[in-house]
């Protein structure tokens, strides 16, 4: 069962949401899927949970549940979605306390300020927009979610993207990605020094572009699929390996690395700190949970930066920004009212499908039975034009009460 069906309602929007804002990042990380397992994952739990449709966000500070069905998503159904990921009790307790759970016109507006970068960690941030999107066309195409969230995608997207264009929120942006590279920079590592990056998810990806554009060209990546980490490092002439490699990676003393893998484990502790060579090494961490454990970090010269170390700079710089909010917010109800006008025209739209088989069926029968004797005594060139008429008439007859329909839908919409 699909959310392709006749009644797309706001109120059958469901949004549960973890975020920096109400959780820690180690509580976030728990319910992180890496992306080769959620097909099968979502899968499995819109089948447990019976909803309609499905969708599912994840990043470095945030995870969302974007669920799409006429039963109202209650506390019940909420603990089933988190036993998907075997808590214990005490952790189940904490995630039931701590999570946001949205309905209808909040969850739709929710999601439209999420897809803006208005709920970010850095406001405004542009990264947001692309995860968002990327995450609602892969549940589409898995089939996990029909023409409910695929207009609410499209909406939530050009809504985003009138933010970041008519209003000031996103100039200076600076995403967590930009704010890592950004510290970087101020270690003034040359160019041809070695530099390792751990994971080659879309976070590494985008590091590598940075790496590629500043010319560092002694570039080792490291993926548990190695595959993944050819396809980053083979077309900018750069080396990769399995995660297998990790320890004689270490040991020829990289200068930076970057650190961003979905893995459960800690990947830099006391062992791998024992690895490297003297000198000094910069971490840049976005792993969640985070991938450093405090061993690596009280390596003598060593410098660690994660999410936890950017979260006060992004603070920071969101301050800078909230003088636009009261634009974007106005933007955003515009959003609100465009998706109502969609959600109810498409409605109307699935409820007349059927319009064009019935008036087939009235000419088929008008011209195959109600007044075949009559045609059968017109000429080639009349019944051609008779024909004609007919497929004339057919095709408005099916345009016009849609074009109605549509326009009595904005009316009601401006009403007051």
């Amino acid at each position: 069962m699909t959310d392709l069906c006749p009644d797309l309602r706001q109120e059958h929007l469901h949004i549960v949401s973890l975020n920096h804002r109400n959780a820690p990042v180690e509580r976030i990380g728990r319910l992180h899927v890496p992306e080769e397992r959620q097909q099968a994952f979502l899968t499995q739990l819109k089948s447990d949970l019976g909803v309609q449709g499905i969708a599912y966000l994840t990043t470095c500070n945030r995870v969302e549940f974007i669920l799409v069905d006429e039963a109202y998503f209650c506390m019940g159904r909420l603990q089933q979605l988190f036993q998907a990921f075997d808590p214990d009790t005490v952790e189940l307790r904490s995630l039931m306390g701590t999570a946001m759970v949205l309905h209808g016109e909040e969850a739709a507006r929710h999601l439209l300020r999420v897809t803006a970068g208005l709920e970010s960690m850095v406001i405004g941030e542009r990264e947001i927009l692309t995860q968002m999107r990327s995450a609602l066309e892969r549940s589409r195409g898995w089939k996990l979610a029909g023409d409910q969230l695929r207009i609410t995608e499209r909406v939530a997207v050009e809504t985003a993207k009138q933010v970041f264009t008519d209003t000031d929120i996103a100039r200076r942006s600076v995403s967590v990605n930009a704010l890592g590279w950004k510290s970087f920079l101020e270690q003034e590592i040359p160019a041809s020094a070695p530099v390792l990056v751990i994971g080659a998810g879309q976070t590494n990806a985008n590091i590598a572009r940075f790496l590629e554009k500043h010319r560092y060209s002694d570039v080792h990546i490291l993926n548990r699929t190695p595959d993944k980490a050819r396809e980053l490092a083979e077309p900018r002439g750069w080396t990769w390996d399995s995660l297998d490699g990790l320890a004689t990676a270490l040991a020829t003393g990289p200068a930076a690395i970057f650190l961003c893998t979905g893995s459960a484990n800690t990947l830099l502790g006391d062992a791998e700190a024992a690895l490297l060579p003297e000198g000094h090494c910069f971490v840049l961490d976005l792993s969640v949970p985070t991938g450093v454990n405090a061993a690596f970090r009280n390596r003598p010269d060593t410098t660690v930066v994660g999410i936890e170390e950017l979260k006060p700079i992004a603070d920071q710089n969101a301050e800078g920004r909230r003088a636009a909010m009261g634009e974007c917010q106005r933007i955003i109800e515009d959003g609100m009212t465009e998706l109502t006008s969609r959600l109810q025209q498409r409605e109307v739209e699935m409820a007349l499908r059927e319009l064009p088989a019935l008036l087939a069926s009235v000419r088929n029968t008008a011209l195959g039975e109600v007044f075949a004797d009559e045609l059968a005594e017109l000429d080639g060139d009349t019944r051609d034009l008779v024909d004609r008429i007919v497929a004339y008439l057919e095709k408005k007859y099916v345009s016009v009460p849609m074009k109605l329909a549509r326009e009595a839908v904005l009316e009601h919409l401006d009403k007051p």
